[in-house]
């Protein structure tokens, strides 16, 4: 008898772990999402402290190559910022469900700098210097400037004299380039005045 219990029970648990996994009864599932905007290498994710995953340049979309349990809740973070750029993670906390997670979105945007540098012998007002649309009018003896609006990486910068100040004539030196990340802000530009 006790051999013919143990028989029958062997067929249904059998059965029974068929219909789980007919039924999707999954007990881990992938976690990851979109990406856009990553023209440079180094982006790494953290998921907690025991996941990571190194996005290549250009991808556009990811998987953390260590699934998740099922009811496990997960904690999305930027490990490493990709050179050049700043990325965020939308989405990035939560609770897995049944299905796998594809909605974790990384989205990264240029790095941006302000451009400015040194004034000399600035001895009145009504300076106004410009970097396209960008206006700033330094006050009489200022030794130094910064332009309002900052300039993503990358992107072409180029001060020059809007408006002469009363009574002298400023000139600009090195008012042209462009944003590198790496050299940070720039304060090379050089406006002289006579």
């Amino acid at each position: 008898m006790t051999t013919l219990t143990s028989t029958l029970r062997l067929p249904a648990a059998l059965l029974l772990s068929c219909a789980l996994a007919a039924c999707g009864g999954y007990t881990t599932v992938n976690l990851g999402g979109a990406v856009s905007g990553l023209t440079t290498d180094g982006l790494v994710l953290a998921n907690g402290t025991s996941s990571t995953v190194a996005i290549p340049v250009n991808a556009i979309i990811y998987t953390f190559p260590a699934q998740i349990d099922v009811n496990a809740s997960f904690a999305i973070t930027v490990q490493t910022q990709p050179a050049r750029l700043t990325c965020a993670v939308a989405n990035a906390t939560g609770t897995a469900s049944g299905i796998a997670i594809t909605t974790a979105n990384v989205v990264c945007v240029p790095n941006k700098y302000t451009v400015g540098g040194t004034i000399a012998n600035l001895n009145t007002a009504g300076l106004v210097l410009t970097n396209g649309s960008d206006i700033f009018s330094p006050a009489a003896g200022a030794q130094s400037f910064t332009m309002p609006t900052t300039v993503a990486d990358g992107t072409s910068y180029g001060v020059a004299v809007l408006t002469q100040p009363a009574g002298q004539t400023c000139s600009v030196v090195a008012g042209t380039g462009t944003a590198v990340m790496g050299a940070g802000a720039v304060t090379s530009v050089q406006v002289s005045c006579v």
